[in-house]
């Protein structure tokens, strides 16, 4: 869990050092807190904004080669993607997308997949 807390930091550095993610241990959960000037804000975020497309997060760590293609490989019900020397339906940021929303432990899985 603090690796995919690290790279949720490493991927809002990029747009503000104003969002920090931290994991409450005690409930497992992950909060996004906001620090300015003016004001403290707090949100929990939960899976399934991590996990959507509009995020981002997930292409991010497949543009920047953190998915381990080859656990991915090992998934049973994986939908085809794309490699060099075959034809495919779907990118791997897509692949893993799918995988995830249709998973109960979506977070975990994600952290599976991570190198």
């Amino acid at each position: 869990m603090e690796k995919l807390i690290e790279l949720l930091n490493e991927y809002h550095f990029f747009n503000t050092d104003c969002i920090n993610y931290v994991l409450d241990e005690e409930e497992n959960r992950i909060y996004l807190k906001e620090e300015f000037d003016w004001f403290y804000h707090e949100q929990r975020i939960n899976a399934e904004r991590i996990i959507s497309k509009k995020f981002w997060f997930i292409k991010r760590l497949v543009d920047n080669d953190k998915i381990d293609k080859k656990k991915l490989d090992e998934v049973e019900r994986k939908p085809m993607y794309v490699t060099d020397d075959m034809f495919s339906l779907y990118k791997v940021d897509e692949c893993v997308i799918m995988l995830l929303s249709i998973s109960d432990t979506p977070i975990e899985d994600l952290i599976s997949y991570l190198r």
